[in-house]
């Protein structure tokens, strides 16, 4: 009989993909079958009938993860379960996610549906100090100057002594409070 530890080491993360726009099929016929599965989800701003709503969207389109246990499982029966497309491999080998990476992805994503609202995605006022969360310009602190279109924003940053214009994704930005 296996301990605890024993159990858990036993256990990977291993990254599944999904037939095109059918994770969360997926997901739902893999938890009903008693696996414990993973599917991260955003916030996204979508369009629909020319209205603006907020949608959980998957983080990794295509791609869930499952554990299971290396010894014990199934692969076959869940490589056809309903709305999955394929394990990820790397040659004859499945590709593993490590438990650290899962419980941060799970950390970072945890209250999506709940925090997030129209507002908080699109809107900013001129004038308003805003941050940048990705990309080359990470951790620097801007000022929202104006819309450049749907999807972007033009921000004045300061480099070097002088204050440039710049052009970036909206979702890359944040409110400073």
């Amino acid at each position: 009989m296996l301990n605890a530890q024993e159990y858990q080491s036993s256990q990977h993360w291993y990254v599944l993909t999904s037939k095109p726009r059918e994770e969360q099929r997926a997901f739902d016929n893999l938890t009903s079958q008693g696996h414990d599965v993973f599917l991260p989800k955003i916030a996204k701003v979508k369009k629909r009938q020319g209205i603006k709503v907020v949608s959980l969207e998957p983080l990794f389109p295509n791609y869930l993860f499952i554990r299971l246990d290396k010894e014990q499982a199934n692969f076959n029966a869940v490589r056809s379960t309903r709305g999955v497309g394929a394990f990820v491999r790397f040659g004859a080998t499945q590709a593993t996610i490590s438990e650290q990476l899962i419980e941060k992805i799970k950390q970072d994503t945890q209250g999506e549906a709940e925090s997030k609202t129209l507002d908080d995605l699109i809107k900013f006022n001129s004038g308003e100090k805003v941050e940048i969360t990705e990309g080359p310009f990470k951790g620097l602190e801007a000022i929202y100057k104006s819309k450049d279109g749907l999807e972007r924003s033009i921000l004045m940053v300061k480099m070097l002594g002088q204050e440039n214009e710049i052009k970036i994704e909206n979702q890359v930005i944040e409110k400073v409070s």
